[in-house]
């Protein structure tokens, strides 16, 4: 088991950022510190849009409280995923050195959400900072394409280009989430120091909101657990793949698929 430190958004209904990410995490044993950057009722598009996010000097305090009870030595990795601010971002990038000080050989895991295929859905402000101040504390990023395209330039990537794109970010290990579509297939792609792996797998119907968040806990679940990159991602994919199956044209994530080995 380890413990885990994971900033990211939180919503009361619908499995996005923390309530996707968590169960993720805790599916594979681990402790979980979750520190909600920003609270939602309901994931965007699921209902009323009400969100309370978390001033970046009340996350500085939080964070703060945690280092000042000698929680830093203790973390086994820290994870980051949706920030409404640069300020915020700021905040927890501080606070990921000290942990690195304490801690060197924590991992860090940097799910930047900056936004998809339709663009940017944060500011374009907070998207530099998680940029030029998270990625490079990070040991795991987890970018989805649109992700890569704007970390990397803004130039469109697709199939072939995808790992050197991938290589441009200061990161050692990237994957890559809907790398490439099909009709039938979903590719996420790998890129590790040692090589590239590419998966495929079936592209689902009617999917809620929240797969990247899952895949994001999972492959950082794995990685604690002291397994290989390549084999961390595999089994990933591979839950990832269960839970979706089941969340088919569905409201949200089921979750539960998580804690029920496939029949």
């Amino acid at each position: 088991m380890g413990r885990i430190l994971a900033i990211s958004s939180h919503v009361a209904r619908g499995h996005v950022g923390l309530a996707a990410t968590v169960p993720a995490l805790q599916s594979l044993g681990h402790e979980v510190w979750a520190l909600p950057s920003v609270i939602l009722a309901s994931r965007p598009g699921m209902g009323r849009l009400v969100k309370y996010a978390l001033p970046a000097v009340d996350l500085a305090a939080l964070l703060a409280g945690l280092e000042a009870d000698g929680c830093w030595a203790q973390l086994d990795a820290v994870f980051t995923g949706y920030f409404p601010s640069p300020q915020s971002v700021s905040a927890a990038a501080a606070a990921i050195g000290r942990v690195r000080q304490a801690k060197p050989g924590v991992l860090v895991c940097v799910d930047p959400i900056l936004g998809d295929a339709g663009g940017l859905y944060v500011a374009a402000e907070t998207a530099a900072a998680i940029r030029d101040e998270l990625l490079p504390l990070a040991t795991l990023a987890t970018p989805n394409l649109f992700e890569l395209c704007w970390l990397t330039g803004g130039a469109a990537v697709s199939g072939a280009q995808v790992p050197a794109a991938a290589r441009r970010l200061p990161v050692p290990t990237v994957a890559v989430t809907s790398a490439e579509l099909t009709e039938a297939e979903v590719a996420t792609v790998l890129l590790t120091p040692s090589g590239v792996r590419r998966c495929t797998t079936p592209r689902r119907a009617g999917i809620p909101n929240g797969a990247g968040d899952l895949f994001a806990g999972l492959l950082l679940g794995h990685l604690v657990a002291g397994e290989a990159a390549e084999d961390a991602f595999a089994a990933s994919l591979g839950v990832l793949d269960v839970v979706l199956q089941a969340s088919e044209h569905r409201p949200t994530l089921q979750l539960a698929a998580l804690w029920t080995p496939p029949s």
